[in-house]
């Protein structure tokens, strides 16, 4: 069952805001293998909601790269996420050619669907890679300035420009950056 800020967001965000039909979401929690409050173990920061950040790299997620492609097994309890290098002249030929975001013993997966009055264009650009909150004080996908850190029970958000929402709590989420 969904926290009632979580409703209200929902409520509010598609229901108020889009006037889209307010219970079209989806969540699917699984059984903790971990204690609750576990921080989600990374080899990737989040940096100013757009960048992902991993040893030399600091890649723009929302200017340079596309979304491809998600993947989620039930049975693995695991999520991938797949983006490839924007073809757009303002991309430098020497960013790596795609990434990919594993994240492994899933325990908590949201969807939230997109504005169906936005371009399919905007499937593929995220607007922020950030967290999930269910909490009065939040509104949707937020970021941490660097001086802050995420609390344990926040859930890895990304939003896109069409307003769908992914969000995932895991035992570990690993970037692999492709040359």
């Amino acid at each position: 069952m969904q926290s009632s800020a979580y409703n209200k967001f929902v409520k509010h965000r598609y229901g108020q805001k889009h006037g889209l039909h307010w219970t079209a979401y989806a969540t699917l929690r699984l059984p903790f293998t971990k204690a609750l409050g576990a921080l989600m173990n990374r080899n990737f920061e989040i940096v100013d909601g757009i960048y992902l950040v991993q040893s030399e790299h600091e890649l723009d997620l929302h200017n340079n790269f596309d979304f491809k492609n998600l993947d989620y097994s039930l049975k693995e309890r695991r999520l991938v996420l797949n983006w490839k290098r924007s073809k757009g002249d303002w991309v430098s030929s020497n960013s790596p050619k795609a990434i990919t975001l594993e994240f492994k013993e899933v325990s908590e997966f949201r969807f939230m669907p997109r504005d169906s009055r936005k371009p399919f264009t905007e499937d593929d650009c995220i607007n922020t890679f950030g967290y999930w909150v269910d909490e009065e004080w939040a509104e949707g996908v937020i970021m941490v300035e660097s001086n802050q850190k995420a609390e344990p029970q926040w859930l890895t958000a990304i939003d896109f420009m069409s307003g769908s929402v992914l969000a995932v709590q895991a035992e570990s989420g690993n970037a692999k950056i492709m040359a």
